[in-house]
């Protein structure tokens, strides 16, 4: 795949992820009880703090820093990276449509965080993809660099 496509779609891609989990953010606080545990100071059982705040906001920013990553860092790096970050998104998304599948909770936010997960793991295979293409293209023109003494039978 051509490095500037590559690139491209990658942060579209990581683009998507901030969009779907910001709205699944704000499809929850339309949930019925959700703006009343919000003013009481919890949100899912857990107490609303500095540290939640932030946790959540991090949702948002980490996509968009790996899609300007994605079109900053050199071509092998951008592999590995969104191999990794794509495949954390991806498990910690498993994780959240599992725990709230567990607990009942069918609603629109947790289809939002399933697409994010699903994307999360489409940009960890593409880094997987263009890693071993490249990796293979270094390899063929490697070897057909050197010099080969014709056999005689």
């Amino acid at each position: 795949m051509d490095a500037l496509l590559f690139r491209v779609r990658v942060a579209v891609l990581w683009v998507a992820i901030a969009v779907a989990l910001t709205a699944s953010l704000v499809l929850f606080v339309f949930e019925p009880g959700a703006v009343e545990d919000l003013l009481a100071g919890e949100m899912e059982g857990e107490a609303l703090t500095n540290g939640m705040g932030l946790f959540l906001a991090m949702f948002g920013i980490v996509p968009l820093v790996m899609a300007g990553v994605s079109l900053s860092v050199s071509d092998r790096a951008n592999c590995w990276v969104n191999l990794v970050a794509g495949t954390a998104f991806g498990l910690f998304g498993v994780y959240a449509v599992g725990s709230h599948l567990s607990a009942g909770d069918r609603t629109a936010h947790v289809l939002l965080v399933a697409v994010a997960g699903l994307t999360a793991f489409l940009i960890a295979g593409i880094g997987l993809v263009n890693l071993r293409s490249t990796s293979e293209s270094k390899a063929s023109v490697s070897g057909s660099s050197r010099h080969h003494k014709p056999t005689t039978a």
